[in-house]
């Protein structure tokens, strides 16, 4: 009998060892999918972090330089940890969007003790831009609707008995806005022109104009950009070469006089101060006249004024 009862137990515990092993063999494969599933998504999401950022890079080239907005968009892919050999970059036919694709190659670590040794993870973002629909951060100048020309210089804000080069103005206005509607002081007026309106602004918004000439906060205003400009950058920035973060690059909105009081917001464009020009109440605020790309809402059936928002479209 205890013959028997020994062969019984001995039987028992080879059939436990059995066990344990297929267990532990399934174990490992959970563990296995497990590792390596959580290394798949940190390098999907990395790969799909950089193709983004790549192409909102390229796209502040566009439309019109689509060669630099490739070799931009590639460069920032690579910064971001992409292999250059793994990345395209192209630019659509109208030059308004720049689509960026990486596959990138994952290690495995556990699958490989079941014969997969690496994966492949993939990404894609398109960027398009569109004239600026909606924005923040714009200056309390403006210029009535017109031509633009790349380069050129522009009258944003006159001083008493100036002409403009943007067709005449209601007797009194010199080209401020009043982005409140409060009628603000002066001091509120010298702080939008140097930080820009803390609030939104849009096509077919209807803004109050501010009368008067100002010519103090005015000056102060832009040369407090101006020599932001000179503090933080060296060489100083020029109208057509400079950082990306020159205080003296001012977005303004482009409007139509409604009446003596009001105008509205037709489209937004970029410009690069140049200065205040005359003496006393006699001067003039001047900017080049430049394009530029930023994140801001778009319209793609809106005039274009040069400002373009980006946004990712896929």
């Amino acid at each position: 009998m205890k013959h028997l009862i020994s062969r019984l137990l001995k039987k028992e515990e080879g059939s436990v060892i059995v066990i344990v092993a297929i267990a532990f063999t399934v174990f490992l494969g959970f563990v296995a999918i497990v590792t390596d599933i959580g290394l798949l998504y940190v390098k999907q999401n990395k790969v799909a972090h950089a193709v983004d950022a790549a192409a909102l890079a390229g796209a502040q080239e566009l439309p019109d330089n689509p060669a630099n907005a490739v070799a931009i968009a590639k460069s920032y892919a690579q910064l971001n940890g992409l292999d250059p050999l793994q990345v395209t970059a192209t630019v659509a036919p109208d030059n308004k969007s720049i689509t960026v694709t990486s596959n990138d190659t994952v290690n495995l670590v556990f699958a490989r003790l079941f014969g997969t040794d690496f994966s492949t993870v993939s990404a894609s973002a398109k960027a398009r831009v569109a004239p600026a629909r909606t924005l923040t951060g714009a200056v309390p100048f403006s210029v009535l609707k017109q031509e633009l020309h790349y380069g050129e210089e522009y009258v944003l804000k006159q001083g008493a008995g100036g002409v403009s080069n943007d067709g005449g103005r209601w007797h009194g206005w010199f080209g401020a806005l009043d982005y409140t509607g409060g009628g603000g002081g002066a001091s509120e007026y010298r702080e939008t022109i140097k930080n820009g309106y803390a609030g939104s602004v849009s096509i077919g918004d209807v803004i109050d104009i501010k009368s008067g000439n100002m010519s103090g906060p005015t000056s102060d205003g832009v040369n407090y950009r101006i020599n932001l400009c000179r503090t933080r950058h060296s060489p100083e920035c020029t109208w057509d070469s400079y950082q990306p973060d020159c205080p003296r690059v001012i977005y303004v909105p482009v409007v139509e006089q409604i009446d003596s009081r009001r105008v509205r917001v037709v489209g937004f464009a970029a410009f690069f101060l140049k200065g205040v020009e005359g003496q006393g109440h006699e001067n003039n605020v001047v900017g080049y006249f430049i394009k530029e790309a930023i994140s801001a809402d778009s319209d793609e059936s809106a005039t274009d004024y040069g400002l373009h928002g980006i946004k990712l479209s896929e």
